[in-house]
């Protein structure tokens, strides 16, 4: 995500949106269908690249993942990078509930806070980030 964010904020659109589609939703999708195995035994399929998301996950958890798409409007953008990390962290919390593991709540906090802090960075901000 710090790879996004920064995009953004050096008004590279190509290069944010790609960071996002190819890497980011990557692990999004690998959590969906994680959460969506645990809820099932892992015994279904979520169908390939997610068709059967919107079958399995629940209505507002299926309406915070379509807020993950966005167009090409950098407040469009921005806010479905944070309802995609909000949507990462409940699922995975669930996920490390019922299989036994930790969800690192301080990793999360810490990338949360510098996406909203390069957020707030005044365009001509001399900050390298």
């Amino acid at each position: 995500m710090q790879n996004v964010a920064k995009g953004i904020w050096r008004d590279e659109l190509p290069y944010s949106k790609q960071m996002f589609e190819y890497v980011i939703r990557q692990e999004l999708d690998k959590m969906v269908s994680w959460w969506i195995g645990s809820k099932h035994d892992f015994q279904l399929s979520v169908g390939k690249m997610g068709k059967y998301f919107k079958r399995y996950l629940t209505e507002s958890y299926w309406k915070m993942y379509e807020k993950t798409y966005s167009d090409h409007e950098y407040d469009n953008f921005w806010n479905s990078i944070f309802v995609t990390c909000e949507l990462f962290k409940s699922l995975a919390e669930d996920v490390a509930k019922n299989l036994g593991f930790t969800y690192p709540i301080d990793e999360d906090s810490n990338m949360r806070n510098y996406l909203k802090n390069v957020r707030n960075l005044p365009s001509d901000a001399q900050e390298i980030i």
